[in-house]
């Protein structure tokens, strides 16, 4: 089975095997998880949440580091489990203003206490992805009608990036995903139910070959192809359509339209 999955930009095929009757499923035992199981779950996350940023967000969209000073550290209990459920009520405030604005607030929110390099602890901090259309830079803040964006945390201060021009997220979300807690089968980020989700596809084939990126398309990270692992998946942003290409079916009315003059060698 072909699996197509689109998530903005960025289209996805997996190639798998599928029986002739579903093998049943064995009970499930939280935290019991195998490393080989663990491993798996991470990168699903990573790529379930590039999907997300990839339907929901755009360019100028923020991306927010909520920081705990020492008097805010304090009164979460300095614990992860604190700062997430501190990020968790920030994020409310910000859509109740939101609300009165008329707007709907979309959120990706991801607590952490990981280095994801080095993966020492420290010290707990939010990230939210978020909409950015009402809020504004100013006098070197971040503002949100009236009100400054640390104002409205509260706990510390705000480190404040805006989402760049990328037709895919995939690093974003392998930072973040690697961020979170090492903990088994505890998520690693939580969303709002407003999100658009990824459109999915299914295709039943009969070749077991391995998939490919088409031509003149940009291979993206996470392709891989492995069979000892059973792994066939390409990642890619498509090529971009030539609007001057088969107008009509008529080679004639695409050259009519294109920026030739009609001495040029325009090939096939």
């Amino acid at each position: 089975m072909i699996t197509k999955i689109v998530s903005g930009n960025v289209i996805e095929r997996r190639k798998t095997k599928i029986a002739r009757w579903p093998a049943k499923r064995g009970g499930r035992v939280r935290g019991n998880s195998s490393e080989k199981k663990i491993v798996g779950n991470t990168e699903h996350a990573k790529l379930k949440l590039t999907r997300t940023l990839n339907c929901n967000f755009v360019p100028g969209d923020l991306w927010l580091t909520a920081k705990f000073d020492q008097e805010g550290l304090e009164s979460i209990g300095g614990t992860f489990e604190g700062a997430r459920k501190a990020g968790r009520k920030f994020i409310d405030r910000l859509a109740y203003r939101l609300r009165k604005m008329g707007l709907v607030c979309k959120w990706v929110l991801a607590a952490s206490e990981i280095d994801g390099d080095t993966g020492e602890l420290v010290r707990p901090h939010v990230h939210i992805i978020i909409g950015g259309a009402a809020f504004a830079w100013r006098d070197r803040q971040l503002w949100l009608g009236s009100e400054t964006v640390d104002s409205i945390w509260g706990l510390g201060s705000v480190d404040v990036k805006f989402l760049r021009h990328q037709k895919d997220y995939y690093d974003l979300a392998v930072y973040l995903v690697k961020q979170a807690r090492g903990v088994p089968d505890e998520k690693k980020w939580t969303c709002s139910r407003n999100l658009a989700k990824p459109k999915v596809t299914r295709e039943i084939v009969t070749s077991g070959g391995q998939l490919r990126v088409p031509a003149g398309a940009v291979e993206l990270p996470g392709t891989r192809y492995d069979p000892e692992k059973g792994q066939n998946f390409v990642r890619y942003i498509p090529k971009r359509k030539d609007p001057r290409r088969k107008v009509g079916g008529h080679k004639e009315m695409a050259m009519a339209l294109s920026d030739d003059d009609g001495g040029g060698d325009y090939g096939v």
